[in-house]
């Protein structure tokens, strides 16, 4: 039995990164013992709290919990802390933006200033931003943490990495992202998405965004931080495939934990 704190990091495919980092030197952050807790794509807006033990909504996600973290529910009453690590769906948000624009994006001012038609829908700021507040809110990360939140315990919220800056290389699904980049959006869209995150989340969360050094030009992660990464797998260790783009690897997971720590209450 540990004197030390206690963390849990629960996320979805995103927190195989970290803990493959902490499997492989646990030494390197002694001050915290560190479970992880792991569910497919959104599936982790599908576990509530129930009397402090985090439980699943339906038998599949119980036998889903089951097989990629050997419970079926789990007593988080005795955690010191928590880290939601991924779950905003940050990376298809863009998608919104592709056809809806306030004046404030770089592109409409581009636009403006050479005299040429804009190919979107322009609206308010406060639209643009309530419909980020939504999505934020309902995204699987947002409601598993304001359902830890009553706790009283610490939580701190990572989203999922920056696409990878070889994202579009093939073009493919990230095309949605490259085309905001490319337009000169990237940047003012990302910190539309930070303002709603804090905005909805603030009160109930710390909101610990992406790693300076992993950035490339604020809107994409570098790529030697990307490849090579690793599936949620409780069996073995198995690569994501070569064109994923959107997972960090092994040494991503490290800046993560170094985040997480340096976040939390004494770090």
């Amino acid at each position: 039995m540990t004197d030390l704190p206690r963390l849990l990091i629960l996320g979805n495919s995103h927190i195989a990164a970290p803990r493959m980092a902490y499997v492989s030197s646990p030494e390197d952050w002694p001050f915290w013992d560190v479970d992880f807790l792991g569910l497919l794509a959104g599936n982790i807006g599908r576990l509530h709290v129930r009397d402090g033990v985090l439980v699943p909504d339906t038998d599949e996600v119980a036998a889903e919990m089951k097989f990629y973290n050997l419970v079926r529910e789990l007593d988080i009453g005795e955690y010191d802390a928590f880290a939601v690590v991924g779950g905003f769906g940050w990376r298809g948000m863009a998608a919104i933006c592709a056809d809806h624009r306030s004046k404030e994006f770089p592109s409409m001012h581009a636009g403006a200033m050479h005299g040429q038609g804009q190919d979107c829908q322009l609206v308010s700021r406060d639209f643009l931003q309530e419909v980020l507040c939504s999505r934020v809110r309902n995204s699987p990360a947002g409601k598993l943490a304001l359902r830890i939140a009553p706790l009283g315990k610490p939580v701190l919220m990572l989203p999922e990495p920056l696409p990878s800056a070889e994202c579009d290389t093939p073009p493919g699904r990230f095309s949605d992202y490259s085309d905001m980049v490319r337009r000169q959006d990237g940047l003012h869209w990302r910190q539309c998405f930070q303002a709603a995150a804090v905005d909805v989340l603030g009160d109930s969360a710390r909101i610990v965004f992406w790693p300076e050094i992993a950035q490339q030009d604020g809107v994409f992660t570098r790529p030697d931080l990307m490849r090579g990464a690793l599936r949620l797998s409780p069996h073995a260790q198995e690569p994501q495939p070569e064109t994923d783009y959107a997972h960090g690897n092994q040494d991503y997971g490290r800046l993560v934990l170094d985040q997480i720590m340096a976040a939390l209450p004494g770090g």
